[in-house]
């Protein structure tokens, strides 16, 4: 048996031996690190010196982006300030049957239906109030309230225009989607079905709106502020309802197989910068108007 002097002589000798047969290269490295007995009769192992470099690094999810965190294989979308918008796609809403379904279908009328029903519920709202107007208070409007009703007044305006969605996805659908790509998509589509889609959302959010105020307007509790609020939301809500309760079967096959149908996957490319931009001003005038009347 050999002692560790032995054992340490012997692989001092083979290094050297390895380095002088390959004429630097891998033999080179060898030397230039610290040989180290393994404990185990004639091995080696060779270990780096503090400071050296290491080998690079297996490649990760963070590898493909530098310092500042910008990526250095999928360059960013330089209109958009470092971040990208998700797909444009038709909204799973009994609106977009309007124009993705026949005219002679049943899914379309049912829309229709609903569309109905909800303006009827906002104007049958509209004319209640005006019902009770007084001569020269045509609109109802107390005369004096109380402190926290007056505030309860404003916050509900506030959350009212954060809570209608009709009119910036009306305003968002014109504006992401051209006729060159709708029919470029779908060339049975018609686009100025698409277009008046888009118009009843606009208007019936305009109905929303205007309901609200009055309502909001002539109210004389905190609570009765709040109610109404949430109950003129739920009339222009029914689209989004009605078609989640096609997709599970609700109403039959039909309007399941409307519910599920591929155009609500499909993808559409976007417009150019300057033309989406223009419409993008137009769009925060158009908020600024609602929240300055």
């Amino acid at each position: 048996m050999r002692s560790s002097s032995d054992k340490r002589s012997h692989s001092q000798m083979t290094a050297t031996s390895f380095e002088s047969s390959s004429g630097g290269g891998i033999g080179q490295h060898i030397a230039s690190g610290r040989l180290a007995d393994d404990g185990q009769g004639g091995g080696m192992i060779i270990t780096r010196r503090y400071g050296e470099p290491t080998s690079p690094p297996s490649s990760s999810p963070d590898d493909d982006y530098d310092e500042h965190g910008h990526s250095d294989t999928k360059p960013l979308d330089d209109d958009l300030d470092g971040y990208e918008e998700d797909a444009v796609m038709f909204p799973s809403s009994t609106h977009s049957w309007l124009f993705t379904q026949d005219v002679s279908s049943l899914p379309f009328w049912f829309a229709v239906g609903i569309v109905v029903l909800s303006y009827l519920c906002l104007v049958l709202a509209l004319i209640n109030i005006f019902e009770d107007s007084e001569p020269g208070n045509r609109f109802n409007v107390p005369y004096q309230v109380q402190t926290t009703v007056r505030i309860a007044q404003y916050l509900a305006m506030i959350i009212a225009l954060i809570m209608e969605e009709e009119i910036p996805t009306g305003l968002y659908l014109l504006r992401m989607i051209s006729k060159e790509s709708l029919h470029t998509k779908f060339p049975k589509m018609q686009f100025r079905k698409f277009v008046l889609s888009a118009i009843v959302r606009l208007v019936m959010g305009y109905l929303f709106l205007f309901n609200t105020f009055l309502v909001v307007a002539q109210a004389t509790a905190v609570l009765d502020i709040f109610y109404d609020v949430l109950a003129l939301q739920f009339l222009q809500q029914l689209d989004d309802i009605a078609f989640n309760l096609a997709k599970i079967d609700v109403f039959g096959r039909h309007m399941k197989h409307a519910a599920l149908s591929k155009c609500f996957r499909a993808e559409f490319g976007k417009q150019p910068f300057a033309l989406r931009k223009k419409i993008h001003l137009f769009l925060k005038g158009i908020y600024f108007l609602n929240l300055c009347a």
